[in-house]
């Protein structure tokens, strides 16, 4: 695998921009028609009106025209005491297995959330 000069030198590659131009955005209390929404690597840098957010230079532009866009929105809904349905059924790690098992399985699940 071949290494880029910035990484070759020790150095962190740029995490890539975005720039999200979606037919609405909805930033938690209102609906606002052409917004925009930047983001650089897994953080969102900014949004609002295309002419009070800064775009920087090499920003891909990814159009999500007809769409709805939350940014921000995060999924808290989590089941850490359980694994995979597909691993073990509901009702055996429910009524067969071990409370203090089900406790160190969640422990590790909050861990890695």
């Amino acid at each position: 695998m071949a290494l880029d000069a910035r990484q070759a030198r020790g150095q962190a590659t740029p995490a890539p921009v975005y720039v999200l131009t979606p037919s609405r955005v909805f930033d938690g209390e209102a609906v606002h028609d052409g917004w925009i929404v930047v983001v650089r690597g897994q953080r969102i840098e900014g949004a609002g009106p295309p002419s009070e957010v800064a775009v920087p230079a090499g920003a891909e532009a990814i159009d999500l025209n007809g769409q709805t866009l939350l940014p921000g929105l995060i999924d808290a809904h989590s089941h850490v005491l359980l694994h995979a349905y597909n691993e073990t059924a509901w009702n055996d790690q429910v009524l067969k297995e071990a409370e203090s098992l089900r406790v160190a399985r969640a422990v590790n699940h909050l861990k890695a959330t």
